[in-house]
């Protein structure tokens, strides 16, 4: 099917941000993965439907069944590309400060999140919180999804007066704790207000590898 002649998404969203952008419409396959996120970004994982994500790509229920095994099977399809966008624009945002010190490229990266999700509110709810409604093979993929910000912090190691001593679960227990403050901002849907909670989010990353004191001058630092 000649991906023209679906409707537009971007017409049912009217948002036309970077997460919208970075995911263009090629394929039916992908028509269909878009569909999915605009729906449970509207309606919610549970009341969202399958009769609604057809209408939405455009196509067939027959041709969603060709594709996919069931609704779940989608949506992680869809949400792996939605967490695609988000690696890819933490990781320019911490690279493009490599010259500066660890706790500099971090509040950058934690910046170019928080914008992100600011900007893109219902995206963000998709891959944040619905996820986590789900369960079974969906915690998983959100688990691996969220491991793959480990390696920058785990750069955080370098800058940490206990380096190579530092549990081995550091990382992750930074990536928890940012999360969750996340989670929460966004469930109350106050995803436009995440910049600012940003000295929070900063205290969380780095306090695990520099200590309470340091970490609290970085916090400082973001306030001013």
């Amino acid at each position: 099917m000649d991906s023209s002649s679906a409707p537009d998404p971007g017409e049912k969203s009217g948002s036309g941000g970077a997460l919208e952008r970075a995911y263009a419409v090629r394929s039916e396959h992908e028509r269909i993965l878009e569909a999915m996120l605009r729906v449970v970004a509207e309606r919610g994982y549970e009341t969202a439907t399958l009769a609604e994500v057809v209408e939405v790509a455009g196509v067939t229920r027959a041709e969603f069944d060709h594709r996919f095994a069931d609704k779940e099977a989608c949506f992680l399809q869809a949400y792996d590309a939605v967490f695609d966008v988000l690696v890819a624009h933490v990781s320019t945002a911490f690279e493009s400060a490599a010259s500066e010190p660890w706790p500099d490229r971090v509040v950058t990266a934690l910046r170019a999140l928080a914008e992100l999700m600011a900007a893109e509110a219902e995206l963000a709810r998709m891959a944040i919180v619905e996820v986590t409604a789900i369960g079974g093979d969906a915690r998983v993929r959100y688990r691996e999804a969220l491991d793959r910000f480990v390696p920058f912090l785990e750069q955080g190691r370098e800058a940490s007066p206990q380096g190579a001593e530092l549990p081995a679960d550091t990382a992750r227990f930074a990536i928890g704790g940012v999360t969750s403050m996340v989670f929460a901002e966004i469930r109350a849907d106050r995803s436009a207000e995440l910049e600012a909670i940003l000295p929070d989010l900063v205290f969380a990353v780095t306090m695990p590898y520099l200590g309470v004191a340091a970490a609290e001058v970085e916090m400082r630092r973001v306030q001013t």
